[in-house]
């Protein structure tokens, strides 16, 4: 049994905590350095993979080229701002009568899909972009 980590119990924390989305691992690691006033990145992954094995949280791909993660209680989608990068959660599954056509037409059983919205929050949306 693995000794107890108060950085991995800060990594617990966060996820049980916040109502926040897609952490990536440099935000982890960064909220747990500042938790605690030091946390070395591997022990960081090393929580965040031990929680992804054990079903606690989930691996996401919101196409920025890092893996986040979340707590992996229901399935929805996600919408990105492409200015500032800020992620909310899309209520529901919206593809939910896609997959069912995609495995009626493919015979193929579908198990998983992932979509992920790009546009612009509504601040970034205000904002008059620049020429």
């Amino acid at each position: 049994m693995p000794r107890p980590s108060p950085v991995t119990d800060v990594v617990k924390s966060l996820f049980g905590g916040e109502a926040r989305h897609a952490w990536s691992l440099d935000e982890l690691h960064e909220a747990a350095r500042v938790a605690l006033g030091g946390a070395d990145y591997s022990t960081v992954f090393r929580a965040v993979s031990a929680m992804e094995r054990e079903g606690a949280i989930r691996r996401i791909d919101l196409g920025d080229g890092k893996a986040h993660y979340e707590v992996g209680d229901d399935h929805h989608e996600h919408v990105r701002c492409d200015s500032c990068g800020q992620v909310a959660e899309v209520p529901g599954c919206v593809l939910e009568d896609a997959a069912a056509g995609v495995q009626n037409s493919t015979g193929f059983k579908v198990t998983s899909h992932h979509l992920v919205f790009t546009g612009l929050c509504p601040a970034c949306a205000e904002t008059p972009s620049e020429l």
